[in-house]
């Protein structure tokens, strides 16, 4: 098989997507998560500011905080994704993965792929039309 990053990229969210409604959320986050590593490195490729840079600078403006890029992904934006991905750190550690922890990851891969393929999934058209359904639930869950 050969295939492009943007198209493998698509593979990944459009799983994700199945396994979000499916309320498979570790499977969610590390798809989608693949995903917007993809995607954000070919964002970069092309001069443009990923997700995580672009929330690492908003929470150290919001928070009046400095974080190392490092650090912000470590404790912060990328932890349950990290957590699940690398063997090494906190081994022996356990980690509650939410529907939260999904919905964040698949909220900063989708744009990034409408941005680089110019438009949306059947699929994540659908994880659209559920956020903006179901806004308040959501606002919920993240306060």
């Amino acid at each position: 098989m050969i295939i492009s990053k943007l198209e493998a990229a698509r593979i990944q969210l459009d799983a994700a997507i199945d396994h979000f409604f499916n309320n498979d959320h570790l499977c969610s986050l590390t798809l989608a998560g693949a995903a917007e590593d993809l995607l954000a490195g070919l964002l970069q490729a092309d001069g443009e500011q990923s997700p995580f840079e672009f929330l690492h600078d908003w929470y150290q403006r919001e928070y009046n905080v400095t974080y190392s890029k490092k650090d912000f992904s470590r404790e912060i934006a990328n932890l349950p994704r990290n957590w699940l991905k690398h063997a090494k750190e906190n081994a022996e550690t356990q980690l509650k993965i939410s529907k939260q922890d999904s919905i964040l990851m698949l909220m900063r891969a989708v744009p990034c792929y409408y941005k680089l393929a110019n438009g949306h999934t059947e699929k994540m058209e659908i994880f659209y039309q559920y956020v903006n359904s179901n806004m308040k639930e959501l606002n919920k869950l993240f306060s």
